[in-house]
């Protein structure tokens, strides 16, 4: 009788340890799912007061790009709804070079909207106003 009572008391506590384990990973890969998720959705990106609807960001290798500007977490900045200067030569020498504003995205490779750009390659950023043409073409061309 008092085997059969050690062998019981034995086997719910190997039972309530047992089911404990198993709550404990089930919690455990139920966090994990959840903060992959919830990272893959938040961008991380840090808020900034006071800044300008569009900016033009500078970088090291002379390029400049245009767009609403993010600092993230991370190596890695933010540029969204993008655009570029192009400039093409005239066909007369005497004429200066046409340079047009374009909309990243409508190049061979169909890019997405959004770019990141590594911290190292950003020389500046600058806040473009609102009386800027830049400016108000890309608020004119925004879909």
């Amino acid at each position: 009788m008092i085997r059969l009572r050690r062998a019981y008391r034995t086997a719910s506590l190997w039972q309530r340890v047992h089911r404990t384990e198993l709550r404990n990973i089930a919690l455990s890969v139920a966090i994990f799912f959840v903060a992959f998720f919830f990272i893959q959705w938040w961008d991380f990106t840090i808020p900034a007061l006071g800044r300008g609807e569009y900016q033009a960001v500078f970088l090291t290798n002379g390029q400049t790009y245009f767009g609403r500007y993010y600092d993230r977490i991370g190596a890695y900045t933010k540029i969204e709804d993008v655009y570029y200067l192009q400039s093409t030569p005239a066909a007369d020498s005497t004429q200066p070079a046409d340079t047009r504003l374009l909309r990243r995205g409508k190049e061979l490779h169909a890019p997405s909207s959004r770019m990141l750009v590594p911290r190292s390659a950003i020389l500046f950023v600058e806040d473009l106003s609102d009386a800027s043409p830049i400016a108000q073409f890309m608020k004119q061309d925004h879909p």
